[in-house]
């Protein structure tokens, strides 16, 4: 992050020894030498956060978190990464998120009924990005470029 972006209200991830990365909101401008940032963390306690090496990364708007592509975040980073492949895991049950054209997979370990031959037949002829991230949809554009390529 930027020093002149934390500001008052602008939400921070910081590293925190159990959930790997927690929120925290700044509730004093930090100014470019200060060794401490002032957070409220979540549960609205205060914490003077130390700047030791590097300024904490900033979060995303609410409005992408969760986003099916993770190049649409204002910020890619580590936390951004996990908290929007957490959201759409935990409140969503989405295992495939893209990464522009890579897709990222999480293993649900269990069955989902994610491979029916409907779900096949909805991503035939669909262009990569018109549904949900999966991987019938990699494979669908995967097929449209095998004539450009003349691979068979």
């Amino acid at each position: 992050a930027g020093s002149a972006e934390l500001v008052m209200g602008a939400r921070v991830w910081i590293p925190d020894s159990v959930e790997v990365w927690r929120v925290a909101e700044i509730t004093r401008s930090y100014k470019e030498g200060d060794a401490i940032l002032h957070l409220r963390l979540e549960d609205g306690s205060a914490l003077a956060y130390p700047i030791e090496f590097q300024l904490p990364p900033l979060c995303n708007p609410d409005c992408l978190s969760g986003a099916d592509d993770l190049v649409a975040l204002s910020y890619l980073h580590e936390p951004a990464v996990l908290h929007s492949l957490r959201r759409r895991f935990l409140e969503a049950n989405a295992i495939y998120t893209y990464c522009g054209i890579i897709l990222v997979a999480i293993n649900p370990y269990k069955p989902l009924p994610i491979y029916e031959e409907e779900v096949i037949y909805a991503y035939s002829g669909r262009e990569m990005g018109d549904m949900d991230p999966h991987i019938f949809a990699l494979a669908e554009e995967a097929y449209k470029q095998m004539p450009l390529w003349e691979v068979h």
